[in-house]
C-alpha cells in the first residue's frame, strides 16, 4: 500500500521520506519523516487496508480516527514541538495518506468524504482539547454549513502551483494589531 510519501521516499532511494526544507519548522518536518516511517517501513499502512476493507464504519468517521491517530503518535514523536499552527498540516498529510490507502484497498473514496473527515479530525481535537459541549455543538453546526462536494469541486478547481502563489508574509498577531485596529476604529469615528 503506497501513499504520497511512500512514492516520495522511492523516488529518492530511501525507505524514510524526507522533506527537505519546505517547512520552517524542523518538528513538523521530523513528524512528516516518522509518519512516512510507521506507515510504510513498519507496514502499518498494510493493517490500515485490512482494517478499511472490513469496517461497517461510516468512511470520514473511521477515516479521522486512523489519521488522527497516526497525526497524534507523529506530534508526540517530536515532544509536542510542532508548531501550533503547523499541526493541520501533520493532520491533513495523514488523511491524505489513509485516503490513498484506502483508496487502493478498494474503499471508493469522493473528496467529499475526505473534507468529512477532515471535520471529523478537528472535532476528535476538539474533544481532547477539552471543549465543553456547547463549543463542540457550535462547532460541529458551523462546519456542517461547509457543503463538502462543493469544497472538494472548488479545491480541484485551484490550478497545481496555487500554493506557490499565496505570498509568504506573516500575518502580524498581537498587540500590534489591537493597537492598529484602535486607531481605524477612532479615525472611523471621527468621520
Amino acid at each position: 500500500m503506497a501513499g504520497l510519501l511512500q512514492d516520495q521516499a522511492q523516488d529518492m532511494g530511501g525507505d524514510a521520506p524526507s522533506t527537505g526544507s519546505q517547512f520552517d519548522d524542523p518538528a513538523l518536518e521530523q513528524a512528516i519523516e516518522y509518519l512516512g516511517q510507521r506507515l510504510y517501513a513498519e507496514d502499518i499502512s498494510i493493517e490500515i487496508a485490512k482494517v478499511v476493507e472490513k469496517s461497517p464504519t461510516p468512511q470520514p468517521k473511521m477515516l479521522a480516527e486512523i489519521a488522527y491517530r497516526l497525526a497524534e503518535s507523529s506530534d508526540v514523536e517530536t515532544d509536542g514541538d510542532i508548531k501550533e499552527e503547523n499541526l493541520s498540516i501533520i493532520g491533513m498529510v495523514a488523511l491524505n495518506e489513509v485516503a490513498e490507502i484506502a483508496e487502493q484497498a478498494g474503499m471508493q473514496i469522493t473528496p467529499a468524504d475526505v473534507s468529512a473527515a477532515f471535520q471529523e479530525m478537528v472535532l476528535i481535537f476538539a474533544r481532547e482539547q477539552g471543549l465543553s459541549k456547547d463549543e463542540i455543538a457550535t462547532l460541529e453546526a458551523s462546519m456542517r454549513q461547509v457543503d463538502d462536494a462543493e469544497l472538494a469541486q472548488g479545491a480541484e478547481a485551484l490550478p497545481d502551483d496555487f500554493d506557490e502563489q499565496i505570498p509568504d508574509e506573516d500575518v502580524p498577531v498581537g498587540d500590534e494589531n489591537a493597537e492598529v485596529g484602535a486607531e481605524n476604529n477612532q479615525q472611523m469615528m471621527r468621520v
